[in-house]
């Protein structure tokens, strides 16, 4: 269904293609001061920009929010917010092993790069990679090299996780090397790699033919696409291709407010991902990190997003999980043990460890327009 904005948002005026210049610059600054990632698009994506803007006469679309700061994103904050929510740091290895990230006893993930095809506004590691980013940086096969003996150390560990930055921005011969090193450990049953890079980027799969490299590798592929919108022909091509070659591709995205906070939306993007052969696994409550308001729901209205999507759709729509992060890993909506409402704080309690969860002010709380989220309409 349709709804009007509410009355606050309708007095904003929509931002202008030189209001979005201005706020681009200013969050240049932002980032620089508050450890943030800097903008960077392809150019793939921007063609999509170009579409979005002709269509609605302004840069509050969608795909613009996911790659170019809001108003909100620049002056919005919630209590409870800190650099790093799920702190990778505290769960590194050891000290100089900051590639490797361990919170499950049977799976590790290997940051292989800083580096993606472009940034998220939404990113939830944006610290973290910054840091990378300033760092030297350390040979890969150095890093590998610390990865499987960690591996090797613990036989416990079965599964191995690429992340990153985006593992698909490896060059083929990078890439064909960390998956060859992998596949040679008996003890790993699954390979997991995490990418943007077919929505930012789909020509990263053909080059270097890097979909066969991890066909050959038969890992398990998890793409996160946020917004129908995403997958354009080019994007839909891609993923048979990968299809084909007999790949497992998953999905899992986040619940973002003004990019995909609609049940409906979230019912046409997943039965789409399904057409196309792919698994959406999860949809994830974005991190209450530094500047995060911006793309945050309050729980209540997660919640009840949620509860729409999974009354008004079958079952292999409504079996996406909703997700959310910590320092002791991934925990559920079902794991809510008890909300303070005064204090605009929630506990949940997983594994036998407390989690404490800061919500967001239901005054930040505009819900994104339907009718700006779905310009294009659903087809």
């Amino acid at each position: 269904m349709i709804m009007a904005l509410p009355a606050s948002a309708l007095a904003i005026a929509p931002t202008s293609p030189a209001d979005q210049a201005a706020l681009n610059a200013a969050y240049g600054r932002l980032a620089q001061a508050a450890h943030l990632l800097p903008i960077k698009v392809t150019g793939f994506y921007k063609a999509k920009l170009e579409a979005e803007l002709a269509a609605l006469g302004h840069t509050d679309g969608p795909l613009h929010r996911i790659v170019y700061p809001s108003r909100e994103r620049m002056t919005d904050r919630a209590p409870g917010e800190v650099a790093d929510f799920v702190d990778d740091r505290a769960n590194m290895a050891a000290a100089g092993r900051r590639a490797i990230v361990q919170k499950y006893a049977d799976r590790v993930l290997f940051l292989a790069t800083p580096v993606c095809a472009a940034h998220c506004q939404y990113c939830f590691r944006q610290d973290v990679l910054t840091q990378m980013h300033g760092e030297d940086p350390v040979d890969l096969d150095d890093r590998l090299a610390a990865l499987v003996e960690h591996v090797e150390r613990d036989p416990a560990i079965t599964e191995v996780i690429l992340s990153g930055g985006d593992p698909l921005t490896l060059s083929p011969a990078a890439l064909e090397r960390v998956l060859t090193r992998l596949r040679a450990l008996p003890q790993l049953s699954s390979i997991r790699v995490h990418t943007r890079a077919l929505v930012f980027a789909p020509q990263f799969f053909a080059h270097g033919d890097k979909a066969a490299i991890l066909a050959r590798a038969d890992v398990r592929l998890v793409h996160h696409i946020a917004h129908p919108y995403e997958i354009c022909g080019e994007v839909a091509a891609a993923l048979r291709h990968l299809n084909a070659l007999g790949l497992r591709n998953y999905n899992q995205f986040p619940a973002l407010r003004g990019i995909n906070d609609d049940a409906g939306l979230l019912a046409f993007h997943i039965r789409r991902l399904d057409e196309l052969r792919v698994r959406n696994i999860s949809i994830f409550a974005p991190d209450p990190i530094n500047y995060s308001a911006a793309f945050r729901l309050g729980l209540d209205r997660l919640f009840a997003i949620h509860d729409r999507l999974s009354a008004s759709t079958p079952s292999w729509i409504n079996a996406t999980a909703l997700t959310f992060d910590s320092p002791q890993g991934k925990f559920r909506r079902e794991h809510l043990v008890s909300r303070d409402r005064a204090a605009g704080t929630a506990l949940f309690r997983h594994r036998g460890q407390d989690i404490l969860y800061h919500d967001l002010p239901a005054a930040l709380d505009a819900p994104g327009d339907p009718a700006v989220m779905l310009w294009q309409g659903m087809v």
